[in-house]
């Protein structure tokens, strides 16, 4: 396709046409039951996404045989007897007016003899570099078979009424284990060089458009890159994609990496919004059926750029569904600030990482679609103090129930510790969070009084049916002599602030904060380096942002010193010890304390000491994640 449009023009994809040119990207959910069936859950999470006028609805990744599905909790299409349960997901998407695509898969030697109690297969007897597994080799007599199990799922997602089929060929999956050479050492026809190797991915979109003939659209999902030593190149697999176009193939998705490269497959918030753009725009100068970016596109107007600079031809979002349903909706109708923005922390990805059913940290409905609280049968007046995310949240859930609520905030504007959690350069995407919830908390009608430091007799005043107490959290400081010099700051003291300067810097601490303290600092021209008392760095952080983030601390020369603690803070130098109790000392013109945060309990405790009950929610209940805050403040607001 060669003529740009607009993101809210209609494309056909093979015999369908799409209303508009955004759609919806395959992600796990852990939703349907342990045998890979699809559950209500499934059905309403899935029908809540096509109510927010997605283009195209895509379910997660379906097993084709029962030796492909990686953990409990799969789907699966291996099987007639799922047919009836898929058939009622169909219908439920299309009651709200959109198509869905299934997308189909084998993980191949991506998966666990421990977790799945299966023989994990593959082309060659490599392990994956993540999984670690050592996978037995293929016979040459079972492909074919294997062949027919996608041929045969795809067969069954035609039966159960889905609009297309998508073949997952990207990231380290069976389809991808064949193409690549880090996994494919064969010497038969399947393997050898890349038209071997590409036989397999072929194969498979031949059979199926045998079974289901040349009416039924059919995707396929390619990583552009392996973004590993020897791995698969952009030009490998443009060649391959000319030869799935031919093949028969209606659209591509431009993904990249495989499990060894993760952090290409979920991208971190370190990683540039829309960071393979220009991967997909060399597709889409290289084939003439559609071609879909994705990868880290979050912003309804960076994906109309997309289209209309005619990079591609659709745009897939994944998280940012899982953020806010309606966003298609919000955007196509002109109002993009109404949309509650995915933050890119990636806590979904973590969930399904352990097996465990994904939600949301930003959206508490995730996952629960159709459950909220009910209205309240009772109104009452309740005082929330404290304005980060789980005040907000408490305030929002509770007013929304018919609660009136007045929310107190010490400070001159809401956002607690939010307000700083978009400092450093990478993080900036963060911030966006903090307005959508001022709009929604006006919308709804929650009484804001800011600059209002509240005191126990200023809630007895007041005397409201029930009191939150979401005042956070402050910093430790280490009992060292000098922690008290003009020189030294709290975490949040610095980010708060805006110390530039060209002067030496230390940052006492390992965690995901002082990763970001030094990375704030360094942006602003200080020669920084971290003191850190364990082994690890930024173990806090959800391991594949983790992975990105230790790099970019190397890349601004950010300098590390683990298994070390100070001692002492002294005329302009940090003295310590190191694991092998060495000493040493730091020049220092600044010194940031971020080793972690203790619960502001006062005000509790004085409420509690005259007989109030208080409900505390937040960093003050215990800190935790963003996503801890707003699901703990959503459970309180829904039992006020």
């Amino acid at each position: 396709m060669n003529a740009a449009a607009s993101l809210w023009s209609p494309v056909a994809v093979g015999t369908l046409t799409l209303r508009h040119r955004l759609i919806m990207a395959a992600m796990g959910t852990g939703f349907p039951t342990p045998e890979g069936a699809v559950t209500d859950r499934l059905i309403r999470y899935l029908a809540r996404r096509a109510q927010g006028e997605i283009a195209l609805v895509t379910t997660e990744a379906a097993a084709v045989d029962a030796s492909g599905a990686p953990f409990p909790g799969v789907l699966r299409v291996d099987d007639d007897a799922q047919i009836p349960g898929l058939r009622r997901l169909v219908e439920a998407v299309h009651a709200h007016g959109a198509p869905i695509s299934l997308q189909i898969y084998h993980a191949g030697r991506q998966m666990s003899r421990r977790v799945s109690g299966r023989e994990p297969l593959a082309p060659s007897a490599i392990p994956c570099p993540l999984v670690r597994d050592v996978p037995r080799a293929l016979d040459r007599e079972e492909i074919p078979a294997l062949v027919e199990r996608f041929a045969a799922a795809a067969d069954r997602a035609r039966a159960a009424g889905f609009d297309a089929v998508e073949v997952h060929g990207a990231h380290g999956y069976l389809l991808h284990q064949f193409l690549t050479p880090l996994a494919n050492q064969r010497t038969d026809e399947y393997g050898g060089g890349l038209r071997g190797r590409a036989r397999f991915a072929l194969d498979v979109v031949r059979r199926i458009r045998e079974r289901v003939g040349r009416d039924f659209p059919l995707l396929v999902k390619l990583s552009a890159e392996d973004r590993l030593p020897g791995g698969l190149t952009l030009d490998d697999t443009l060649t391959v994609a000319r030869w799935l176009e031919e093949a028969g193939v209606d659209a591509l998705i431009v993904s990249a990496g495989t499990y060894g490269s993760f952090e290409w497959i979920v991208q971190p918030i370190t990683l540039p919004p829309a960071c393979l753009r220009a991967e997909a725009a060399r597709f889409r100068r290289a084939l003439h059926i559609p071609v879909v970016a994705v990868g880290r596109i979050t912003d309804p107007a960076q994906a109309e750029d997309i289209v209309r600079s005619g990079d591609a031809d659709l745009v897939a979002m994944g998280r940012p569904l899982l953020a806010d349903p309606d966003l298609p909706r919000k955007a196509r109708g002109g109002a993009p600030e109404g949309i509650r923005r995915c933050i890119t922390c990636n806590e979904c990805l973590a969930r399904l990482m352990r097996a465990q059913p994904v939600h949301c940290a930003v959206n508490p409905e995730m996952g629960a679609e159709g459950q909220s609280a009910p209205a309240a049968a009772a109104p009452k007046r309740v005082a929330v103090v404290g304005g980060g995310p789980a005040g907000m949240q408490v305030a929002l859930v509770a007013r929304e129930r018919g609660h009136a609520v007045t929310l107190f905030e010490a400070g001159a504007e809401l956002g607690g510790r939010l307000r700083l959690a978009d400092r450093p350069a990478y993080k900036k995407e963060v911030g966006a969070l903090l307005p959508w919830f001022a709009r929604r908390l006006a919308e709804a009608g929650v009484v804001i009084r800011l600059n209002a430091k509240v005191s126990a007799s200023d809630i007895k005043r007041l005397a409201p049916d029930a009191v939150v107490v979401a005042t956070g959290a402050r910093d430790v400081l280490p009992d060292i002599p000098g922690i008290h010099e003009p020189y030294v700051l709290t975490a949040e003291q610095c980010l708060a602030g805006d110390p530039r300067g060209g002067g030496a810097a230390v940052v006492l601490g390992g965690g995901n904060t002082a990763c970001e303290v030094a990375c704030y600092l360094r942006e602003r021209g200080w020669d920084v380096m971290i003191l850190a008392p364990d082994r690890d760095l930024a173990r806090d952080l959800e391991s594949t942002t983790r992975k990105a983030l230790l790099p970019e601390l190397g890349r601004l020369g950010i300098r590390m010193l683990t298994e070390t603690r100070a001692e002492e803070i002294r005329d302009g130098r940090v003295h310590y010890r190191d694991g092998a109790s060495q000493r040493g000392h730091a020049p220092a013109a600044l010194v940031v304390a971020a080793l972690g945060v203790i619960p502001e309990d006062g005000l509790q405790r004085a409420l509690e000491a005259e007989g109030w009950t208080v409900h505390a929610v937040g960093d003050r209940a215990g800190p935790g994640s963003i996503g801890d805050a707003i699901r703990a403040a959503t459970e309180l607001g829904g039992r006020l």
